[in-house]
């Protein structure tokens, strides 16, 4: 076997085969990716960390459970997207997150908007031509860089970035006053 840490053919075959010299391979290929996903999903750097290393550890502890069906960046990156949603869950009961919303605040009515915002976006992304749709989420949802996207699509970063730029321009005019 070859010695390239990025080798996805040789990463592969060492996950499958529950080799841990793999965890130190994801780490150095995925480790950026992970870290801006935990960034943008967690919401900040110390939490993504921790996302991070929460992922890396999952990892190393079901490298059995991985069957190749996808990539091994997807799956580490579900794991850190996971890891980020137990955070908030685990935090939604902290007193502190909540002494700034004041007495008088109506939780029901604030779930209400957050919901109703949250059906439009999803029913304007839904109105998007499907690969526009894709490359918007590769890109806002998933953090993505438009030459990472275009090596995953086969297409120029510049005809990405052009076709977010429609994209982002269509989800404004579909939002109206929210865009």
């Amino acid at each position: 076997m070859s010695s390239a840490p990025c080798d996805l053919d040789e990463l592969g075959e060492l996950v499958l085969a529950g080799d841990v010299a793999a965890l130190d391979r994801m780490s150095r290929c995925f480790g950026e990716r992970m870290l801006a996903v935990g960034r943008k999903r967690c919401g900040d750097e110390e939490r993504a960390r921790d996302a991070v290393q929460d992922a890396m550890v999952a990892a190393g502890s079901h490298l059995g459970d991985f069957r190749g069906d996808g990539s091994i960046e997807g799956w580490l990156i579900r794991i850190v997207a996971n890891s980020c949603a137990r955070q908030h869950r685990g935090r939604k009961h902290d007193p502190r997150l909540h002494e700034a919303l004041g007495e008088d605040l109506a939780l029901p009515a604030v779930d209400a908007e957050r919901a109703l915002l949250r059906r439009r976006l999803d029913d304007a992304i839904r109105a998007l031509d499907p690969r526009d749709r894709a490359l918007v989420m590769l890109a806002d949802a998933e953090g993505w860089t438009a030459p990472e996207i275009a090596t995953h699509v086969g297409m120029t970063p510049e005809a990405v970035r052009t076709r977010l730029s429609r994209a982002h321009r269509k989800l404004r005019e579909l939002l109206g006053d929210l865009g």
